[in-house]
């Protein structure tokens, strides 16, 4: 009986199970040889791990085995839908009480989102900077509470924090007393849309937002973008999926704004309104939860009508302006939200027909990317200056171009943390340096040729020393018949 069970053949049905294997096997695998293998994650907002170079010093360190395996592991064939599958298996071991969830995230050290115009031979650089590798801290700084299908970064600001950034908009009054400085801190999703029971979790907004605006100086004046907005917490006024707030909570702070610096400001139904959709923005990136999959947002963008003129001014060219927009019309993707102002650029300069004698500087994160177009109905010129990128003496640009106004607006995330306060701070000092140049193999082989004497003067040199030459010979002839005949 025993040899009959070993002897055994396999049954139908399990030859068509080795075989349905074995072809998934031989089709991945052939996918992931004849496939494109991408760069970037639109998902995770990372670069994707390469192939990695093929040395013996690698092998032996057993590098390059890991570098093969995270590039692997990066390339995988439809490997984004794997991954949301994947977030949502997860998801279903469990329970989602009350709709409520808490993602553990850590800080984002990604470029700030400058997309890419087709065909306009303008690319987004991938090199990042000291300065880049920090630039989201403070704004998506924490932990990530998902309710109902809308993701809410967790606030822990302090006193001393709030402290040191006043202090720093004070030094900006005192050092300019011939122009009106304002300070704008906005509130973000978080402080209204936190269910009540779940309060104890992030740390309450408007009194670290009144604390600011009372160690403010005189000389300064505070506008209450927070009460403006309170207001129209029914309505789209923060992404659902993205840590910024939409076009429409950006213009009630300039309605609050416009109070302050007494203009009247434009009416919302004015506008020519624009839509980009669907956009899944840098909390979904960061959580891949299945609820905001499944509640993507969209971006509202005016077409501004004051006639005017935009310009560009790109990092390390702080002199060289480049014929640019208010929109950037072409934005996709992750990066809906550079159609404002293009992204994070260190300085954008809006010309307008405007003869009021009054000229603003806005002093900005992204936040201030969606607030700043609205502000060009009110100014002869308005300067966009993005507090990480700018590079020129930020006091010194405003005395050349008699700038009238000076506008901080910054979200209460930004406004306390560090590295953000000392970038505001170290724009007072700091000072244009170009880049020092590498010097290339052409420029030496140029440099090299130019100490080597051209054919010409080659030639004279050589006539001359055959010249030379030639009076020894006779010099030393005459010598000798000298001494013949002594």
């Amino acid at each position: 009986m025993a040899n009959e069970h070993n002897n055994k053949r396999p049954t139908a049905a399990s030859m068509l199970n080795i075989a349905a294997f074995c072809t998934a096997l031989f089709a991945v695998g052939g996918l992931s040889i004849a496939m494109e293998k991408p760069t970037y994650s639109e998902q995770e907002k990372r670069d994707l791990a390469k192939m990695p170079e093929l040395t013996l010093k690698g092998y032996w360190d057993r590098s390059l085995a890991s570098g093969i395996d995270a590039f692997y592991s990066d390339t995988f064939p439809f490997r984004d839908a794997l991954i949301s599958l994947g977030s949502t298996l997860e998801e279903m071991r469990g329970l989602r009480l009350d709709d409520a969830k808490i993602h553990e995230t850590a800080p984002s050290t990604s470029e700030p989102e400058v997309p890419t115009e087709p065909g306009s031979g303008i690319e987004t650089e991938n090199s990042s900077s000291s300065k880049a590798e920090e630039t989201a801290v403070g704004e998506q700084n924490g932990s990530v509470f998902i309710y109902k299908g809308m993701a809410m970064s967790m606030f822990g600001g302090s006193q001393s924090m709030g402290k040191w950034y006043a202090d720093v908009i004070n030094s900006y009054a005192a050092a300019l007393p011939d122009v009106q400085v304002y300070d704008i801190v906005v509130p973000t999703s978080i402080e209204f849309y936190l269910p009540e029971k779940y309060q104890d979790i992030s740390a309450p907004e408007k009194p670290n937002i009144d604390y600011i605006y009372s160690q403010m100086s005189d000389a300064v004046k505070t506008v209450d973008a927070y009460g403006e907005i309170a207001q129209h917490t029914d309505e789209y006024i923060y992404f659902r999926t993205d840590h910024h707030w939409t076009v429409t909570g950006a213009y009630y702070a300039y309605v609050a704004f416009c109070k302050e610096a007494g203009f009247t400001p434009t009416p919302y139904d004015s506008f020519e309104w624009n839509r980009k959709e669907p956009f899944y923005g840098t909390l979904y990136s960061q959580t891949q939860d299945s609820t905001l999959r499944e509640n993507p947002d969209y971006v509202d963008y005016p077409t501004i009508s004051t006639p005017h003129q935009a310009y560009m001014y790109k990092r390390g060219e702080p002199f060289t302006p480049y014929a640019s927009t208010i929109m950037a019309d072409y934005a996709s993707g992750v990066n809906m939200y550079s159609v404002f102002l293009h992204g994070d650029q260190p300085l954008t300069e809006i010309q307008t027909e405007n003869k009021n004698g009054r000229k603003a500087v806005v002093v900005k994160e992204s936040f201030g990317n969606a607030f700043s177009p609205f502000l060009v109905a009110h100014y002869e010129t308005v300067y966009i200056v993005d507090q990480r990128y700018f590079e020129l003496n930020l006091l010194d640009f405003i005395k050349q171009n008699g700038v009238t106004d000076l506008i901080f607006i910054n979200n209460v995330f930004a406004a306390n943390t560090a590295v953000q306060i000392q970038w505001i701070q170290g724009l007072m000092t700091q000072q244009w340096a170009p880049p020092v140049q590498e010097e290339t193999e052409e420029s030496e082989e140029e440099t090299e040729s130019s100490q080597e004497p051209e054919d010409g003067e080659e030639d004279a040199d050589r006539d001359k020393d055959s010249s030379e030459d030639e009076e020894d010979e006779d010099r030393r002839k005459k010598d000798q018949n000298d001494e013949d005949e002594e």
